[in-house]
């Protein structure tokens, strides 16, 4: 029974991604710019077929009624911990861990995945915790569907200020050794920018020198030269403003690609980050209470925006925050432009985690990650009334 029940939602998903769909009636937000009415969309085989004005409709195309709804790409949330448990967040045992990946601890059958879906979220950055100088790899993920990876090892991570070192104490045993892996270094920020600066010149040494097999990088430091060579972004997390001042130090001191995320205080600090032309990730902004004894303001990300930051909006793996769309709420309270925000929560993040090429906006050729809306998404009572990923529906039609 099973068997056949699993056969037949194959061959149901199989059909509907070889079906070509037509949208058509509604307003339509292609993932920049203002939404646009008189578009079509059309898409094949789980791709954006087609989009424009007065384009042919292939013969025999089933179409979907848009009429007086709102159309926007799937959104882009740039910083979640989706489908890993509290357990799985953070690999303890050292606290400089960049080789661990998050897609090894990832549950594709978890709640909050659907949660997100329900959203409008369809793409999204999922990472390993923030209790480790080095957190591990985190990757680009569909949150539906069959093919969900988009993008492997996106970027490594980085945590500054007080959580590497929250759990930590620096009482040791006889003989100088840990007691057990929570009195482990580093205890504070002196020590953690210490931590980071070792692993960094370490990998540097390695790769430097050329000392044959006696002296191959290990996994971690496979990594870091990966990062130190500019193909692997530091995902720094840094809140308070000290910390991202010593995050753009680091990024300078040893020439790695930086992506701030939170950036709680980046208001304090917004000639620093744009003189450093560094993207942000912001958290959520309806959250007002700060990590690291860093102070919120409503207005961080239209301040960024403004001054031409590359900025996304995240849930920032947040339990308290909103859905991703009411964030982008938030953000529009905070005097954030519309379309900036719908773009910070689409194209922008896309961008950030190097996946532009394949969703975050409604283009020819591109993944059809497509969601409908009752009304303007970020009007308090919109609602996802039908949400595509590839090409498939993934929700029940609603009204």
């Amino acid at each position: 029974m099973r068997i056949a029940l699993a056969l037949l939602l194959l061959s149901s998903a199989l059909a509907a991604q070889g079906d070509t769909l037509v949208l058509r009636g509604a307003r339509v937000f292609t993932g920049q710019g203002d939404f646009q009415k008189g578009l079509v969309v059309i898409v094949k085989d789980g791709k954006i077929a087609a989009i424009g004005r007065d384009i042919p409709v292939p013969q025999g195309a089933k179409e979907v009624d848009c009429k007086d709804k709102w159309i926007t790409p799937g959104f882009v949330d740039a910083m979640t911990a989706l489908g890993l448990t509290s357990m799985n967040e953070n690999e303890e045992s050292n606290e400089v861990t960049p080789q661990v990946r998050a897609i090894n601890a990832i549950d594709p059958e978890a709640q909050n995945f659907k949660r997100a879906v329900a959203g409008g979220v369809t793409t999204a950055y999922i990472m390993p915790g923030q209790m480790n100088v080095f957190g591990g790899l985190g990757v680009v993920y569909k949150t539906a569907g069959k093919s969900r990876v988009v993008r492997e090892d996106a970027g490594v991570r980085m945590t500054l200020g007080q959580m590497p070192g929250s759990g930590n104490r620096s009482f040791r045993g006889f003989g100088g050794s840990p007691t057990s892996i929570y009195y482990r270094r580093p205890n504070n920020r002196m020590g953690t920018i210490w931590e980071v600066r070792r692993a960094f010149y370490d990998a540097m040494d390695v790769r430097e020198t050329n000392l044959g097999p006696q002296l191959e990088p290990t996994a971690a430091q496979r990594v870091l030269i990966s990062a130190l060579d500019r193909k692997m972004k530091v995902r720094t997390t840094a809140r308070h403003g000290q910390d991202i001042r010593t995050a753009l130090r680091l990024a300078e001191e040893f020439g790695i690609a930086v992506i701030l995320d939170d950036a709680t205080e980046a208001y304090k600090t917004l000639d620093y980050v744009v003189a450093a032309g560094v993207p942000v990730v912001a958290g959520p902004p309806s959250v007002q209470a700060g990590f690291d004894g860093s102070t919120p303001h409503l207005d961080t990300l239209a301040l960024l925006a403004r001054a031409g930051v590359e900025v996304a909006i995240s849930t920032a793996q947040r339990p308290d925050a909103l859905p991703l769309v009411r964030e982008a709420g938030f953000a529009v309270r905070g005097g954030m432009d519309r379309a900036a925000a719908l773009a910070a929560v689409t194209s922008v993040p896309a961008k950030i985690l190097g996946v532009d090429a394949r969703v975050g906006s409604l283009d020819k050729g591109k993944d059809a990650d497509i969601v409908l809306w009752s009304r303007h998404p970020l009007s308090p009572y919109s609602r996802a009334v039908r949400v595509w990923v590839d090409g498939v529906p993934v929700t029940k039609p609603s009204r």
